[in-house]
């Protein structure tokens, strides 16, 4: 399996920028065993909370618990799959409201499969990783995520 995948690069600070979903289609394309290229972007969204409009997110985590739970969930979720490439890179610091803090981006021979390991990491990731999110508010208050 050629994966893309490193436990040691997933964390970013701030925004995920929107060109690197572009760059990882690039190193997959050069597989011409690849027919499909899924990237998932999660963005952060302006929700109404109790305190208020959310204007961002402030990212952290136990960065050597997350990037353990990282590279394990990776490798239980694409084993025996027929993976050509992966990229998983997750904010840390602040990210406003329309700014991405997740990226997935699988290359497989086939759709189905490139959906059904999105899929699978996504739900991973937000159930596995030890990473935290506090909801910041435009009355400057703030609570932390659930994630769901």
């Amino acid at each position: 399996m050629k994966t893309l995948f490193d436990a040691t690069e997933v964390f970013l600070e701030g925004p995920i920028p929107p060109e690197l979903a572009g760059e990882f289609q690039e190193r997959f394309r050069a597989d011409h065993s690849v027919g499909a290229h899924l990237v998932f972007l999660g963005q952060v969204r302006a929700d109404e909370i109790a305190s208020g409009t959310v204007t961002g997110i402030e990212y952290s985590a136990h960065e050597t618990m997350a990037r353990t739970a990282f590279a394990d969930l990776v490798e239980r979720v694409t084993s025996g799959s027929d993976i050509a490439g992966l990229a998983i890179r997750h904010s840390l610091g602040y990210v406003p409201a329309g700014g991405a803090s997740l990226l997935i981006a699988v290359a497989t021979g086939h759709r189905e499969q490139a959906y059904a390991l999105s899929r699978e990491l996504l739900e991973a990731i937000k159930r596995e990783v030890p990473i935290y999110g506090r909801e910041i508010t435009n009355g400057d208050r703030s609570q932390w995520k659930v994630n769901r």
